[in-house]
């Protein structure tokens, strides 16, 4: 049986930990799986764990967060200068146990959860056979997109859990991502009878849940129907503002707190409940939704989360521009309106099912064995810079097929195809032009020798090329050493050869023009049609 190793921070309450238990519930039967886990948060996982997974805790215990606040609330010197040694000493021992792991990993598939990990497996996890799988459950902001493109260079997969997501990394990677949504473990027979006016929001109170936007909405329903309630379900940093915030606009006696529940209890409210309500600014894929379609609530949302928009584009309510008084009369609506609710209830009961644990596990086992069967065959794309080289970056769909190298000319605007597709597999010629032809002719021959030790290096069994000038010697050195040449002519020209061109059509093993007027040129050339219809 093949063995998987899941890395991840820890067991405790949150959306990546009840990920990991789904994950484990969905693979346990076809593969091995071992955890390793950083943090030992409490004495079991909070979210139930096969007992035949073997479980590895890096460090007994977790971050000293809150003596350190305490200590800084307390004033006391002393205590805070200990406090910050020990952790100072967690953050070492979380690094160093951790690449100790990594490197000893005894495994088929890695899957890592989070950047920090992904950033250690993508340096440190050495062995070749070894197939990396990074998970990514957040939305991608300029920065979050940098840090995990930069981490999974040497990845074989990026799983993300919403397709619009999977849109923004595939502009930068192509098919190197793909999207497998959250899902739900065990689907639900039970519903209500949606008779009262109970409202219910389940989540981290952090910033971007937008409570405080909801507690506003609240204000604007209560002045309409004194018999509208709220039950929040949940803790975080943003609990003594909301609580203040609650108690300012007089809304105690419509608004529950509940704190932190289990899976079970919050159930029990989402049971006894009409609708759930999300006021979130950002989400990948919220699992609190498919909860509250599970038991057929009517949902209403803004539409700033994406994850939101993709769940509920077909069957909830999305409220446009965080218009709030839109918002509060979308509730009012489906409140008083018994045959809306019960049709939007309904839809949200038969759109969760394609959510399921048995229909997610399918796409997990297709492409686990689909990156055990890619292909092993080494390719070496090559292009000069500029057009030539956009024109190749078409075909990037193809790099993460093979094992690959991208070759192209060393300048400004091509040094971040190293933090794309990875410093091992990027790999760099020198600039030339022939504006001086000494130079030109000179920064050639130093190119012949990098070419060839290129190749020597890889040993690439194809060698795909777009032109121009630079590229000749490496297809030239391949045809000596026995590669197959694929080589592309260019898309900016369709009535004339291209030097290169003419060159490499002597001895390619296929040649592709994108125009048909360049067969009269080349007579035994293959029509492919225009390379940037692979956009």
């Amino acid at each position: 049986m093949k063995k998987i190793t899941i890395i991840s921070l820890h067991l405790g309450v949150g959306g990546i930990e009840k990920y990991i238990s789904g994950l484990c519930k969905m693979l346990k039967d076809n593969y091995k799986i071992n955890l390793v886990i950083t943090y030992k948060l409490n004495d079991k996982p909070s979210f139930e764990i096969d007992k035949d997974i073997k479980i590895t805790y890096l460090i007994d215990g977790k971050p000293n967060k809150e003596e350190i606040r305490n200590c800084i609330k307390n004033k006391n010197i002393f205590l805070l200068t200990k406090e910050l040694f020990k952790a100072i000493k967690i953050l070492w021992l979380k690094k160093v146990r951790t690449i100790k792991a990594i490197k000893n990993l005894d495994c088929d598939y890695v899957i890592t959860t989070r950047n920090y990990e992904t950033k250690l497996v993508n340096k440190y996890a050495k062995r070749k056979n070894i197939i990396k799988i990074a998970t990514s459950h957040n939305f991608p902001t300029c920065k979050f997109k940098k840090e995990l493109l930069s981490a999974t260079t040497n990845f074989d997969k990026i799983v993300v859990v919403n397709e619009e997501i999977k849109n923004i990394y595939y502009k930068e990677i192509g098919n190197k991502v793909i999207c497998i949504n959250n899902f739900m473990e065990n689907l639900s027979t039970e519903k209500h009878d949606l008779k009262n006016k109970r409202l219910i929001s389940v989540g981290r109170f952090s910033s971007e849940k937008g409570y405080d936007d909801l507690i506003d909405i609240m204000s604007i329903l209560v002045k309409k129907d004194k018999g509208i309630t709220l039950t929040l379900i949940g803790d975080g940093p943003e609990m003594i503002n909301i609580k203040a915030k609650i108690k300012k606009n007089k809304l105690e006696k419509n608004i529950n707190l509940t704190g932190y529940l289990g899976q079970n209890e919050i159930k029990k409210y989402l049971l006894d409940s009409s609708i759930f309500l999300m006021t979130s600014h950002t989400e990948a894929f919220p699992l609190v939704l498919l909860e509250a379609m599970d038991v057929g609530l009517p949902i209403i949302a803004f539409d700033t989360a994406s994850g939101a928009r993709e769940i509920l584009s077909n069957i909830g309510t999305l409220i446009s521009d965080r218009n709030k008084e839109a918002y509060a009369n979308s509730v009012l609506e489906i409140l008083s309106n018994k045959d809306k609710m019960l049709e939007l209830s309904k839809t949200s009961k038969e759109e969760v099912k394609k959510y399921s644990l048995e229909k997610i596990k399918e796409k997990y086992l297709d492409l686990l064995s689909f990156l055990e069967k890619k292909s092993k065959k080494r390719v070496m794309f090559i292009s000069s810079t500029g057009g030539h080289l956009n024109e190749l970056l078409m075909l990037k769909d193809m790099f993460n097929e093979y094992e690959y190298e991208l070759v192209t000319e060393k300048t400004p605007t091509n040094l971040g195809l190293k933090d794309k597709y990875g410093r091992k597999n990027v790999k760099y010629l020198i600039y030339a032009t022939q504006k001086n032809k000494l130079v030109y002719i000179f920064k050639l021959l130093l190119n012949c020798f990098i070419s060839l030790y290129y190749y020597i290096k890889f040993r690439p069994q194809f060698i795909i090329s777009t032109g121009a000038h630079t590229t000749g010697p490496m297809c030239c050195i391949g045809k000596i050493f026995g590669s197959k040449i694929i080589f592309i002519e260019t898309f900016a020209n369709s009535k004339s050869k291209t030097v290169t061109g003419r060159i490499v059509y002597k001895f390619a093993d296929l040649f592709i023009v994108q125009w048909e007027s360049m067969l009269e040129l080349y007579p035994n050339a293959v029509y492919g049609g225009w390379i940037y219809w692979y956009l």
